[in-house]
């Protein structure tokens, strides 16, 4: 059993202890009675959105081959033309 604080306006108390007069229990009772039933409710909602989904997401790169890189590694990353451009610019902006 877990016990906890459950904060309600001042006007959800009155009602749920004139309900719980109303149905001659306790407070405490009845307000645990609606609280594990809301649970339950919500719980199978969840259940139930979980078992319509997929197992696992469908993955878009599954028919996707790898990227191949086909350059030579020592070739340059910018060519000599756009280094020299980017050198004579006063501000080199990246």
């Amino acid at each position: 059993m877990i016990g906890t604080n459950i904060y309600i306006s001042q006007e959800t108390q009155d009602s749920l202890i004139k309900a719980a007069a109303l149905k001659k229990m306790s407070v405490e009772e009845l307000a645990s009675s609606i609280v594990r039933e809301s649970i339950q409710e919500k719980v199978g909602q969840i259940r139930y959105s979980y078992e319509n989904q997929g197992k696992f997401a469908i993955n878009p790169l599954l028919k996707m081959q790898p990227y191949a890189y086909l350059a030579d590694p020592n070739e340059p990353a910018i060519s000599p033309d756009d280094w020299e451009m980017n050198q004579n610019s006063e501000v080199n902006v990246l």
